[in-house]
């Protein structure tokens, strides 16, 4: 049987929804099948008229088969009491968007919630009594703390870190990844060559990680990486698939 791989689309966000739908619709025709998007929730500035538009979008895709995840709250970090001194290097790191890294266990499951929150006001369902989590969570950069893996399970959904991934009944999978987003340029060409070798390994659960700010420059280069990952002995998955 072949092994799975993800195609994880990162940072949907009201704020790049117009620009990124048509990049996630040329990706779906090329690999055959929607895939998962990963979208921050968080609206907060935006206009009326663009939250609208977001939100019609979501459904749209959902519709059309996409698998949509919940990514973090806001994706940028505020002010938190208690964060740890490694989760303030995480957010030196990445400049201020592991915004899980090292908080206190009140404070991750407060930002948690707010995320869940704003998933639930974006699709409507927080007043009609159909309020459903979404199947994962990925926590932004993957930077985490020691308290978010169980609360995210307790919300009954999957779990990825920079390794794995952990579905809500506990079973964890191997999963290397592949990711160009915060790599120096230099860099770029050695995690293609990564990549290629990822996807024709038939070890755990590969995932090639994708974000707006790949596209276009790299943009033919991860179409190509696609069709490998096709090519290779490996099925097209969703995160509701593991």
């Amino acid at each position: 049987m072949a092994s799975k791989f993800l195609l994880c689309f990162h940072d949907f966000s009201v704020w790049n929804y117009r620009k990124v739908t048509p990049i996630l619709e040329e990706l779906r025709d090329l690999a055959g099948a929607p895939f998962s998007v990963l979208v921050i929730p968080d609206t907060e500035k935006a206009s009326p008229e663009a939250v609208q538009g977001f939100r019609e979008t979501l459904l749209q895709l959902k519709n059309e088969g996409f698998e949509l995840a919940l990514h973090g709250y806001k994706h940028r970090a505020e002010f938190s009491q208690g964060r740890s001194y490694m989760g303030l290097i995480g957010m030196n790191l990445t400049h201020g968007e592991a915004e899980f890294a090292g908080l206190s266990e009140y404070e991750s499951s407060r930002l948690l919630q707010a995320g869940l929150d704003a998933w639930h006001n974006l699709f409507g369902d927080s007043e009609k009594g159909t309020s459903q989590n979404p199947v994962a969570f990925v926590p932004p950069t993957w930077y985490s703390n020691a308290y978010l893996p169980s609360q995210v399970h307790a919300a009954k959904m999957l779990y990825e870190d920079r390794w794995s991934l952990t579905s809500a009944r506990g079973r964890r999978y191997l999963s290397p990844v592949v990711s160009f987003a915060g790599i120096p340029k230099a860099l770029e060409n050695l995690a293609f060559a990564w990549g290629r070798m990822m996807f024709k390994c038939p070890i755990g659960v590969a995932r090639l990680v994708i974000h707006p700010s790949d596209f276009p420059r790299l943009g033919d280069k991860i179409h190509d990486l696609v069709r490998i990952g096709l090519g290779a002995q490996r099925k097209l998955a969703l995160y509701k698939d593991l």
